[in-house]
């Protein structure tokens, strides 16, 4: 591909001998290899001269303190060396990037961007309302039922019997139609928003640098959408 477009298809061993840029990517692949391989031999060359000058100075015996001081100070060079020689190299020939990864209690901020992400959040107050008036018609039909309903069978009603009725069945009905606008909402809020986060993701996605997939894996982006 070259400059967002497929340039040339084909086999491996036909891009290979066709010049059309494919052998500069593979020959960069191979470079990193070599490096990283190298960086393993020579860590390898390394730790064995150390193996070796320890041996040797534990076997013979030094007489002279300055000559002890600067073998210590060698042997730290050579693991300092020996520690930073491979990393770099690796780094240098790594493409795919570790995923970033956080521990820890989720923000207000990611709660507040799934809420405002959808007609910036209006959503949100609605449902709340009807969940509130949910919560005052039950209250208000059990208080309706307890105040009006009479105690005994010898005492007289408070106020008719159909009015009694009437009026609970009106309050149920507001309570059912604010279950069905709160579920109905919220139903809605939730599908617009990964929706939309779906849509934004696949937008960048799909216009990514060659970067961008050359250092993330396939399977971590395939998991990423599908979730």
């Amino acid at each position: 591909m070259q400059n967002g477009r497929i340039a040339q298809a084909g086999k491996f061993d036909e891009l290979l001998r066709q010049n059309t840029g494919f052998e500069v990517l593979v020959g960069a692949h191979s470079q990193a290899l070599e490096s990283v391989l190298n960086a393993e031999n020579s860590s390898r060359g390394v730790q064995e001269d150390e193996r070796r000058t320890t041996k040797s100075s534990s076997n013979g015996e030094t007489d002279d303190a300055e000559n002890t001081t600067d073998t210590q100070f060698q042997s730290i060079e050579k693991q300092e060396s020996q520690q930073s020689l491979p990393e770099d190299t690796a780094d240098r020939g790594r493409l795919t990037q570790d995923e970033e990864r956080e521990k820890g209690s989720i923000g207000k901020a990611v709660y507040w961007t799934y809420l405002t992400a959808v007609h910036r959040g209006v959503l949100i107050p609605i449902i709340i309302t009807a969940q509130s008036l949910l919560q005052l018609l039950q209250v208000a039909s059990n208080y309706w039922m307890a105040w009006a309903t009479p105690t005994t069978s010898a005492s007289e009603p408070t106020v008719e019997m159909n009015l009694l009725f009437l009026v609970y069945i009106l309050l149920s009905v507001g309570s059912a139609l604010c279950v069905l606008v709160r579920a109905m909402l919220v139903a809605i809020a939730g599908l617009l928003t990964s929706q939309k986060f779906f849509n934004d993701m696949l937008h960048c996605i799909l216009r990514a640098p060659m970067s961008f997939f050359d250092s993330t894996p396939t399977g971590r982006i395939l998991n990423r959408v599908c979730t």
